[in-house]
């Protein structure tokens, strides 16, 4: 009975997350989000073109 308890108590806390968006992996929306912020901010001259090529780099 504990077991069965346990079994579902995990599979509810996988559905939950799964349909909230939680994630263990970023999904490829996140890095172009990233990428877009860092192209904002270069563009608004908040960041050197050094920080730029660094922050890009470091995103890939």
């Amino acid at each position: 009975m504990l077991g069965f308890l346990i079994v579902l108590l995990c599979i509810v806390t996988y559905f939950y997350y799964k349909q909230n968006g939680y994630c263990l992996h970023p999904s490829k929306g996140s890095y172009r989000d990233a990428l877009e912020i860092v192209r904002g901010r270069y563009a608004r001259g908040e960041i050197s073109s050094e920080e730029f090529n660094e922050r890009i780099k470091a995103l890939e």
